[in-house]
């Protein structure tokens, strides 16, 4: 009886979670933000299918999660991700997967969707196929583009997303163009934010804030012009970018421990605070979710914020960017986040 009540009455949930299915990949993109490039070691393991299952149950089941995001690595090198994407399916749960589209083919895409997938996001990184293959260092453009138009030929669901580099972000008008004609349900415009392999190509791929801005204008008006929806999910500084003059767009900063946070769980049931996080703040198969959620980790990884910014008026919103990208990069979550480290000159305080 106080189980029952206690079931009934406990209202912890975390609407959305993200599951890394594999951390290999078939590719060595430039930018890869995979943590098994970091430069402090990350354990490696992989959970056969059996277990795997049991993994996603537990996910389920202590999070109460709604939503649940496949991603790596790259999933399709997993030979059982049918097999997972019809297990979440017969639970009743929205499934989600990124994947970079190379492994991809007509019939897997229509299995996927009917294997209860209902939302793809494929990298489209340039409308040029040379910069799109340089960016992932295989010739795989062709591949990416032929998997958004099968997946619309389906019914499917499907997002872009554009990681703007100094190598592409001048092809982003024509890039937009491209998805809309492809019949993207959506956009991402994520400016590089570094870390594994990124980390050691900062200064070749980290664009200015007058760079993205330029690219914010084009995607506010191609918003408006295609009636499509363009989000930008990494961190924008507003003491860099006026966010505010783009009010077509949908922007967000770090959302650690809130309702929207970005927990991610690896192939070994390990949890990090966010995907882009190497910090492992506990084991989902060993313990409870909620017992280290909020430990002092997680608390201390919410609250951090560098120097540069604690006198800032809006500081506790912005949160200095991305504390993982810091962390990963300079080994420390109080540090600022490489974007801004590199413009804070041209920085404006509230």
């Amino acid at each position: 009886m106080i189980d029952f009540f206690k079931n009934k009455f406990n209202k912890r949930q975390q609407k959305s979670m993200i599951f890394e299915v594999t951390l290999r990949c078939n590719l060595d993109c430039f930018y890869c933000y995979n943590v098994c490039k970091n430069k402090i070691p990350y354990p490696v393991e992989e959970l056969d299918t059996q277990n795997t299952l049991k993994l996603i149950d537990r996910i389920i089941e202590d999070t109460k999660c709604i939503q649940l995001t496949f991603t790596g690595g790259e999933p399709y090198l997993r030979k059982d991700i049918l097999q997972l994407a019809r297990h979440v399916k017969e639970k009743g749960i929205s499934l989600n997967i990124i994947s970079n589209g190379t492994l991809l083919n007509k019939d897997l895409i229509k299995d996927s969707i009917e294997s209860g997938i209902t939302l793809f996001e494929l990298p489209l990184l340039s409308s040029e196929r040379a910069i799109h293959n340089e960016l992932v260092r295989k010739d795989v453009f062709d591949r990416v583009t032929e998997s958004i138009a099968y997946i619309k030929s389906f019914q499917g669901n499907v997002v872009t997303v554009f990681v703007a580099t100094k190598k592409n972000i001048h092809t982003w008008k024509e890039t937009i163009d491209m998805a809309v004609a492809l019949g993207a349900d959506g956009l991402m415009l994520n400016r590089f934010n570094p870390g594994g392999e990124g980390a050691n190509n900062i200064d070749e791929l980290l664009p200015d804030p007058e760079q993205l801005e330029e690219a914010l204008e084009i995607a506010n008006e191609a918003s408006s012009r295609y009636k499509i929806s363009i989000a930008c999910s990494i961190a924008m500084h507003p003491c860099l970018i006026k966010t505010e003059k783009y009010p077509n767009l949908g922007f967000g900063f770090c959302a650690a421990g809130t309702s929207r946070a970005y927990y991610t769980i690896d192939p070994a049931g390990n949890v990090r605070m966010c995907n882009h996080s190497q910090m492992i703040i506990g084991n989902i198969l060993e313990e409870s979710f909620w017992k280290f959620a909020h430990n002092q980790k997680a608390k201390d990884f919410m609250k951090a914020i560098p120097d540069f910014c604690k006198n800032c008026a809006i500081a506790k919103e912005c949160q200095g960017g991305c504390k993982a990208a810091a962390e990963v990069c300079y080994n420390d979550i109080y540090d600022e986040d490489p974007f801004l480290k590199k413009y804070k000159h041209l920085a404006k305080k509230k």
